[in-house]
């Protein structure tokens, strides 16, 4: 097996260094600008690098954007996929109290992480695609897409909860529960920001919606 020079080594180094930084200043721009707000220039300077250089690193912008909104879905979920998993899993086990509870911790879990940058959750409801009568208004792609990808991603996992449960399920119903809950709380975290009310509030009214939704959720397989 050829080993790496030390030269070579250094390069690869910098380059991935250099990647990093790309994907940095792009998601800087996103979080001040929004989708309109990118430009390849843009994020070629923001990294230090001319844009020309941009192509050692990355095919197009678009192919940036798909690999940080990757990265970004996967940065969200990781801390609270297996929490969501194990409260739908064992639903018909926990009483109110012991449901608040658990609600409680992963709502936090959402919220925190939602304000660890508030201006990029922003955008993304601002640039995710809309539905109208004649289908999508616009191609989702890149950031623009990452609303609906965490969208599916919530899916699998009541999906994989509501399988451990050892119930079948309707897809249409679960489909319907998942897209309430999120329109909930993506509205709450807005008006959290915007001081309307406290964190603490909004989750408490929401494990109280959440409670219902589960209930009917449950009682319809």
């Amino acid at each position: 097996m050829a080993m790496s020079s030390p030269a070579e080594s250094k390069r690869e180094l910098a380059k991935a260094k250099t990647r990093r930084a790309l994907l940095k200043s792009a998601l800087h721009l996103y979080s001040a600008e929004g989708v309109q707000g990118m430009s390849m220039n843009k994020v070629a300077k923001g990294a230090g690098i001319a844009q020309p250089s941009f192509y050692n690193h990355f095919a197009s912008l678009d192919a940036l954007q798909n690999e940080l909104s990757q990265q970004l879905k996967e940065n969200y979920f990781s801390p609270m996929r297996m929490a969501w998993v194990s409260m739908l899993k064992d639903y018909d086990s926990l009483n109110k109290q012991e449901f608040n509870q658990r609600c409680q911790q992963c709502l936090t879990m959402i919220f925190d992480s939602a304000f660890q940058n508030i201006g990029l959750f922003q955008h993304l409801m601002e640039d995710r695609p809309r539905i109208s009568l004649v289908g999508f208004e616009q191609t989702a792609n890149g950031m623009s897409s990452l609303i609906t990808d965490i969208q599916e991603e919530w899916s699998d996992i009541f999906i994989q909860g509501m399988e451990l449960s050892g119930r079948t399920f309707e897809l249409s119903n679960l489909n319907l529960c998942i897209d309430m809950a999120t329109a909930q709380v993506h509205e709450l975290i807005l008006g959290c920001h915007q001081q309307r009310y406290s964190n603490d509030q909004a989750i408490s009214m929401l494990c109280n919606s959440f409670n219902g939704l589960f209930m009917n959720l449950f009682n319809n397989t």
